[in-house]
């Protein structure tokens, strides 16, 4: 974890010493699920929908390469269905609230409107992780189960139009967290979504 947070503030000032060519601002929903292990066959889950917002600063590389550091709030979880018996259903949600730094190599197939890829790696900070039954109303904290920072994967695509000082953007995200993010080893439990961004570029 000492590593992970040394690595954060590593790129955060290296980033304050390179002056900014790009400011933007990003509003979208993400669609997330819960990875669990082979043994959880008694789960049925579908994705959930969740906010996302935040910010992002890119650096030129050269005219087609940027890199760029993205500050992300995100809620994210799962809709299951826990089968003890054909007759014995019970329905919840996962739901758990973090802050994502993504970071990410991109490549822009123009400076004028263009589209173009990123890939990268994220750090996630986790606020918070709940359970939800639905027919019960019960819910309960799993914050004390739950790893409080998680080494992620992004790859997105995006298109990017210019209008004089500003611009408009679109994403879609593939964001997969690679950690376990439960703290007990043997509840194998991952977090995959896909996230549908638009926003507004200002370019200094």
């Amino acid at each position: 974890m000492n590593n992970k947070i040394a690595t954060v503030l590593l790129l955060f000032l290296l980033t304050q010493t390179m002056p900014a060519n790009d400011i933007k601002v990003m509003l979208g929903l993400n669609s997330s699920t819960y990875v669990f292990s082979s043994s959880t066959d008694s789960l049925d889950q579908q994705h959930k929908s969740g906010l996302a917002f935040g910010l992002g600063w890119a650096y030129s590389l050269n005219k087609n390469m940027k890199l760029e550091i993205n500050a992300m709030f995100n809620q994210k979880g799962a809709k299951v269905s826990i089968i003890n018996s054909p007759n014995a259903i019970v329905s919840g949600v996962y739901k758990n609230s973090s802050i994502g730094i993504p970071c990410f190599f991109r490549y822009q197939y123009k400076e004028k409107a263009s589209p173009y890829f990123s890939f990268g790696p994220e750090f996630v900070f986790v606020t918070s992780h709940h359970l939800f039954l639905t027919e019960s109303n019960e819910s309960y904290n799993l914050s004390d189960m739950t790893k409080k920072i998680i080494l992620a994967f992004n790859a997105l695509l995006g298109y990017e139009y210019p209008i004089g000082k500003w611009g408009l953007f679109a994403e879609i995200r593939y964001n997969y967290w690679f950690s376990n993010f439960l703290n007990d080893p043997e509840a194998l439990v991952k977090s995959q979504s896909f996230v549908f961004l638009l926003g507004g570029v200002y370019y200094l």
